[in-house]
């Protein structure tokens, strides 16, 4: 065990396990069910335990970029436009900054520092990013995505009828007068299995 600290002791090779297990336990908080990336994170985290234990940690840098995580994960869910997204990164670059204590012996080369941190952002930030666009996309696939979509009168809307919408056929009541088949209506609601139709105009 000893001989395994003494070759971690490299505050380059502890920061940059640390932050591979910050970006492993992350990709796995906002995608979950990969494994992969949490099982490296476990990994990497165990031996960056190791590392930064034969370190002068300042626990103030480890604090803000475990603050980081929480700011990505937050963009993930919550609409902020960017404005938690820039906290997280400024948060992982301040902390990464002070996350050694004492002379530039005992701290990582700064080159690697910016592209470490560069790189773990902009792979947060298009992961966060992905995510929110799958959970716009699953709202408007939904039920809540059907108003103001077409569909195509099969049988005459007398109110009610069936329409075509999607592939499927669809009872539907028509708000006003009645509609043949082949004529297009727009959905205004969706109550149960039935839809809430209207003409389209022009």
């Amino acid at each position: 065990m000893d001989s395994l600290r003494t070759a971690l002791s490299n505050p380059n090779l502890a920061f940059l396990l640390f932050m591979l297990s910050i970006l492993g336990i992350s990709i796995e908080i906002l995608t979950p069910g990969l494994i992969l990336p949490s099982t490296f994170g476990i990994i990497s985290g165990i031996f960056a335990f190791l590392a930064l234990s034969s370190l002068p940690v300042n626990p103030v840098g480890i604090f803000l970029i475990l603050l980081s995580l929480g700011f990505f994960i937050t963009e993930a869910f919550v609409r902020t436009k960017g404005l938690v997204t820039s906290l997280g990164i400024i948060s992982i670059a301040i902390g990464s900054i002070f996350l050694f204590r004492g002379g530039a012996d005992n701290r990582a080369n700064p080159l690697l520092m910016a592209g470490v941190v560069a790189v773990m952002a902009s792979i947060l930030v298009f992961i966060a990013n992905r995510v929110v666009t799958a959970q716009r996309r699953k709202i408007l696939t939904g039920r809540e995505g059907f108003k103001g979509s077409t569909a195509i009168v099969r049988t005459s809307l007398v109110p009610e009828g069936l329409v075509l919408f999607q592939g499927e056929l669809w009872k539907a009541t028509l708000d006003t007068g009645s509609a043949v088949p082949g004529e297009l209506v727009i959905i205004e609601a969706l109550d149960g299995l039935k839809l809430s139709v209207t003409k389209k105009r022009g």
